[in-house]
C-alpha cells in the first residue's frame, strides 16, 4: 500500500469504523494527514516528527499516546511488510525496539525529578523517531520507488 490517500482509507476503514466508510468530512482531514506524513518522512532533512500532544500536557498523557502512536505504526508497518525475513538487520532491530517500547508502564512512578523524566521522555521520542526513519527509509522507499515504475510503465 503506497502512501496514497486513495490506497490507504480502505485500509482504515477496518481498523477506525469497523469497515464503514468515513464521513467526508473526516476522510478529508485523514488525507491530508496522510499527505503530510509522508511528505515529512521523505524529507531529507529528517524533519519527521510524531503528533502527539503538546509538551503541556502531562508526562503521563504523553507517554499513553506515545505508546499508543508507536503501536499504530507498527500495525500499519505490518500491514506495509508483513514479511520481516525480507528486511535488513536494522529494520528488524527497529521493529523489536519499537515493540518494546510499546512495553512502557506510563503510569509507573518513577523516583527520578520531573526535569529527569522530561528529558528521557525526549530521548525515546527522538530514539522513537530515528527507528521510524530507519524502517522507512527502507520498506517506505521502496513503495514509492514501485509507484514511480509503475506509472513510468504505463
Amino acid at each position: 500500500v503506497s502512501a496514497e490517500p486513495a490506497k490507504i482509507l480502505p485500509v482504515l476503514h477496518d481498523f477506525l469504523n469497523d469497515g464503514q466508510a468515513l464521513s467526508a468530512p473526516v476522510k478529508a482531514d485523514i488525507s491530508d494527514l496522510i499527505m503530510q506524513t509522508s511528505e515529512s518522512l521523505a524529507h531529507t532533512d529528517y524533519s519527521f516528527a510524531l503528533l502527539l500532544p503538546s509538551d503541556d500536557d502531562t508526562l503521563p498523557e504523553r507517554l499513553e499516546a506515545m505508546v499508543e502512536w508507536t503501536q499504530s505504526f507498527l500495525v500499519g508497518f505490518a500491514i506495509q511488510q508483513n514479511d520481516l525475513s525480507i528486511c535488513s538487520a536494522d529494520v528488524k532491530d527497529a521493529i523489536e525496539e519499537l515493540t518494546e517500547i510499546t512495553k512502557i508502564d506510563v503510569f509507573a512512578i518513577d523516583d527520578n525529578s520531573a526535569e529527569s523524566n522530561e528529558e528521557s521522555y525526549f530521548l525515546v521520542l527522538e530514539h522513537i523517531r530515528m527507528l521510524v526513519l530507519t524502517c522507512f527509509n527502507e520498506v517506505g522507499l521502496k513503495f514509492s520507488k514501485n509507484d514511480v515504475q509503475n506509472k513510468t510503465l504505463h
